[in-house]
């Protein structure tokens, strides 16, 4: 657990980096010393509308005087117009610079700078201001352009061969100027620069990581990345809690649209299925608005994808990986086919085609030697990990409309190894004490492919429609060998698991925006999505052998006994179909949207069991298991029963059906106020039946009609200081799984649970303050509050029986500080000029009241954090950046508190899941301008994963230092 003065040192760490940036404003570089700057009145409108990556969208009024610039912008050609980057190339002869705007220090998208003496030549800025514009040496006059902003003329510009000439110019203000200015544009949301200025006039508290933050990390998923925001942590490597609160309490939208979950009994989206290179960004809404679905605890994860590039590029990506635990290792295995390499499960591992598939299985023993007979584990050499990549887009022009497009493929295999030391914690003569010590070792090897298709085409500045398709799938082969001993049934074993997993999600989607010049520009958005995803577990096997503890007999033998010979079959397909619109219109003081989502999904789960039991016949029991099952001896000393339950299937159905309204209103210039109402339908069933019979065993079905009411509030303290506060009612719908009237088996946890029809829905009071200071481009500072209160929360209860049911608990509160500061430390001095530091720190406090003896169960306390709720996460970042060598460094550590992974069982403590402290490093290099080459590595503190039970560990394990080296092309 990590000390008060360790919190207190990443405190003052905060307080530091914080420091010189309240110390000094951000002052932008002048213009060019070397050239004369003068007023000049003219103004520029801006040309037609760009894709994303291109620039934006804008319509200004203006004074008269326009005329010439407007004819000479529609004679420049779009390569012309175009700036080509922030940094000039190594021997780059011209000008480059920024435009930033006078009084508010922000960066002006698509300014225009032209030559008007010494040549005839033109750029615009791109999204973070920059410019760059090749010329001959020579000497040069430029006029610098902008909407409602008074041109400025710059003389005697010496450009010299093979230097590149800095000139920053800032723009005031045209005071005759019409007020009344609309400037639309859409930025290229992969920049870090351009999601801080999202944020700034974002509606709700957010934060966000940019896939030009994730690339100077060795992140290689979204779960990996998204441990970055502030306050989020993973669970499992896989699953994202926000504020300490997962599941039910968080929901995943790709772009815009809801994402359906393919674990049976988890029903967050596992991030791990999303390479980082499909990722434009990913933005974590952590107060609520009324246009996002009406499920929401500790916050909304939105996932935004990559879109099509300005100009032709084709980057095809290699990388190799691996760690120190298992790379060149031995490691467990067990036989596949070829095609589990490219992440599809091999026809071998399917339920034999000659087993009934609508009524259970007979006595025959020649259906029951149909099954392969594989079952020990073999030793293979752990090899290095592999990726693949490539993408390429483009952007067709056809005088005012725009095709886009995008595609990317992505292919990678792991191989891995995991030593781990279990132990269970038990009171037997009224202490704590360590029981069944167990060592395993675990071999995998997986397989991950991922593909993404995206066009769109823009008629014109009013209408665009964008087609999406995202498929991603991936494979888990894990063998699993324990040894240890059962003190309960005093015995020492050895067992085996060969297990497959597959999932796979398909996903597409139709958007279109529309400007409704007949409504004042009133703004049409809508979108229709269909989603499948998929879990297939085929032919997981167990087997266990053992030997008396008091009087060993030297030999290991089978048991005639649950949890031995076993054999599973289990697949999960939800399909999700829907859609959304919202129509925004923009009165002259408040700007109004409306809208409404329809979304339906249908999930069908089915499972079979299987199980080896000894006869009456005499058979030699510590035989391997491939001799003792062969076909020689089934039907005679061991025989094949099927063991699937009558409710091992079900069918469900999620409606949601809503519709919201909202309004955003400035009263006085610096107060902006966002209010709106959201009436939310829901309809759920589930009904059980046998995998053999769609009759019905059991079913339930939840009904609910909520009206969710959100209020923020922004006021501008000065033009880059904002003071948020927001206040929403919002809610958590129990699972599937949570609500059947029916007792299943938790096949992931290989446990029985039991439904409870009962559920409420819970229901949250959300309060959210932020104070954020955006001091420069790509420099933050912010302090947030936030508080939560639970009515009804549901709750895992563990029954005296070790069997697992859900309740809803008397209520819970949850509210934390969170810490943020990004910054330059040129600040300090011009010498640290290259390095940039971030830093942020969550501090959070929880409790849930379980005073109801019957909702208590066995659990040990009735009063302590929540499930998952991490006291405190600390996030650092020291990174160096210099664009002239294209160099990056980024050193990075992140840590969580410790959080209850299971609830104690009467009168054993709860489990906690000790702090892992994770020190990341990550450098990349470009070689000349076509090649750049990547170095990272990861737990470079070796790093342990420790489960702790009152002092006792009862699992342990390394996931050792990992390291990777991935080479990238632009061609």
């Amino acid at each position: 657990m990590l000390s008060l003065h360790s919190l207190r040192a990443a405190l003052a760490a905060l307080a530091l980096l914080a420091a010189p940036v309240m110390a000094q404003a951000p002052v932008p570089e002048a213009s060019g010393s070397s050239s004369q700057v003068d007023a000049d009145s003219t103004q520029h409108p801006h040309p037609d509308p760009l894709p994303e990556g291109e620039g934006g969208v804008g319509t200004a009024a203006t004074s008269s005087d326009t005329a010439t610039d407007a004819a000479d912008a529609a004679e420049r050609s779009d390569d012309e117009m175009m700036a080509d980057s922030a940094t000039p190339p190594p021997g780059f002869t011209g000008v480059y610079g920024q435009i930033t705007d006078a009084q508010t220090k922000e960066t002006l998208i698509e300014a225009t700078v032209k030559v008007v003496t010494g040549g005839q030549k033109s750029v615009l800025t791109d999204i973070d201001g920059n410019y760059q514009l090749a010329l001959p040496p020579g000497k040069y006059d430029l006029r610098v352009f902008y909407d409602v902003y008074e041109g400025r003329r710059i003389t005697g510009v010496i450009v010299e061969q093979g230097k590149a000439t800095k000139l920053d110019v800032q723009l005031s203000a045209d005071a005759g100027a019409v007020q009344e200015v609309v400037v639309e544009a859409r930025a290229d949301r992969r920049a870090e620069g351009a999601l801080l200025q999202e944020r700034k006039k974002a509606a709700a508290v957010s934060d966000a990581i940019s896939s030009q933050e994730i690339a100077r990390t060795p992140d290689s998923s979204a779960s990996d990345a998204v441990k970055r925001v502030v306050s989020v942590t993973v669970v499992d490597g896989r699953f994202m809690l926000l504020r300490g609160l997962g599941g039910r309490y968080s929901v995943t939208l790709l772009n815009g649209a809801l994402l359906p979950s393919p674990e049976p009994d988890e029903p967050s989206v596992p991030l791990d299925l999303f390479p980082t290179s499909l990722l434009a960004n990913l933005n974590v809404v952590k107060s609520y608005t009324s246009d996002l679905p009406g499920t929401f605890g500790g916050g909304t994860l939105l996932i935004e994808t990559n879109t099509y590039p300005s100009k032709f590029e084709f980057k095809p990506r290699i990388t190799f990986s691996g760690d120190s635990i298992s790379t060149f290792q031995q490691r467990n295995t067990h036989p596949g086919s070829f095609l589990e390499a490219l992440s599809f499960a091999g026809p071998d591992r399917q339920l034999p085609a000659g087993l009934p598939q609508n009524e259970r299985m007979g006595s025959s023993a020649s259906t029951w030697q149909s099954f392969p007979n594989i079952w020990s584990a073999r030793r293979a050499t752990a090899l290095p990990n592999l990726g693949l990549g490539a993408s390429m887009g483009d952007t067709l022009r056809f005088g005012n409309s725009r095709l886009g497009y995008l595609a990317t493929v992505n292919y990678g295999h792991k191989e891995s190894v995991r030593e781990s030391e279990f132990a269970r914690a038990d009171m037997p003569v009224g202490e704590l004490q360590a029981q069944d010590a167990t060592r395993t070792l675990q071999g995998s090897e997986g397989s991950t492919l991922s593909a993404l298709a995206s066009v769109g085409y823009q008629f014109d500045r009013d209408n665009e429609l964008t087609f999406f398709s995202l498929y991603t799938r991936g494979t888990d082969s894990t063998t699993f060998t324990s040894r240890g001993v059962n003190n309960g049934r005093s015995e020492t074993f050895e067992s085996t698991r060969l297990q497959f997993v597959s999932r796979a999600l398909s996903f597409n989607q139709v958007r279109g925006f529309h400007r409704l010049n007949t409504l004042g520009d009133a703004e049409l958005d809508w979108q229709a999505n269909f989603s499948r995803v998929d879990r297939d577990e085929p032919d997981t096997r167990d087997t266990l052998y053992s030997d008396d503890l008091g009087t060993p007999t030297g030999k290991y033998a089978f048991p005639n006994q649950p949890n031995s010979g076993e054999r599973f079959f289990g697949t999960l397909g939800e399909t999700s179909t829907g859609g959304s619109a919202s129509l925004t219109l923009p009165f002259s003081d408040v700007r109004v949207k409306a809208g409404g989502l329809a979304q339906v999904s249908f999930r069908d789960f089915q499972a079979r069991r299987f199980r080896y039991l000894l006869t009456d016949t005499p058979v030699d029991t510590s035989l391997p298991p491939e001799e003792l099952f062969a076909s020689s001896h089934l039907g005679t000393s061991v025989r094949m029963r099927e063991t699937t339950r009558g409710d091992d299937a079900y069918d469900a159905y999620l409606g949601v059906f809503a519709g919201f309204a909202t309004a955003d209103y400035k009263p006085v210039e610096p107060l902006r106020l966002v209010g709106g109402v959201r009436v939310e339908h829901s309809l759920q069933q589930l009904t059980a039946h046998s995998p053999f019979d769609t009759t019905s065993t059991g079913n339930t079905r939840a009904n609910y009609l909520d009206v969710l009411p959100a209020f923020n509030a922004i006021y501008a303290l000065r033009p880059d200081m904002n003071l948020r506060a927001g206040y929403s009612y919002t809610l958590a719908r129990p699972t599937f799984r949570e609500l059947a009237p029916f007792i299943f088996f938790d096949f992931v946890r290989r446990r029985n649970v039991s439904g409870n029809p009962e559920l409420l829905e819970t229901r949250i009071h959300n309060l959210d303050t932020r104070l954020e200071w955006f001091v420069g481009e790509n420099e933050v500072l912010a302090a947030s509050v936030f508080y939560k209160n639970f009515q009804s929360p549901i709750e895992r209860i563990l029954r005296y029986s070790g069997d697992m049911g859900f309740e809803n608990a008397d209520g819970a509160n949850s509210y934390g500080v969170e810490l943020e500061a990004r910054a330059s430390l040129g600040r300090l001095s011009p010498a640290l000029s290259h390095f940039r530091a971030a830093a942020n720190l969550t501090l959070i406090q929880s409790n849930i009241v379980l005073t109801d003896p019957e909702k208590l169960g066995a659990q040990t306390n009735s009063q302590r954090p929540m499930q998952g709720q991490s006291p405190y996460v600390i996030n650092l970042n020291l990174g160096y950046d210099r664009p002239e060598s294209g160099t990056e460094v980024a050193l990075l550590y992140n840590v969580y508190g410790p959080r209850i992974s299971e609830v104690g069982l009467n009168p054993l403590p709860d489990v906690y899941e000790q702090p892992f402290h994770r020190v990341d490093l990550s450098v990349s290099q470009k070689l000349g301008n076509d090649l750049q080459l990547k170095l990272t590595g990861s737990n470079l503190l070796d790093s342990a994963v420790v489960l702790d039970q009152g002092g006792i560990t009862i699992l342990k394990y390394r996931p050792g230092i990992a390291f990777s080296a991935a080479l990238g092309w632009t061609l």
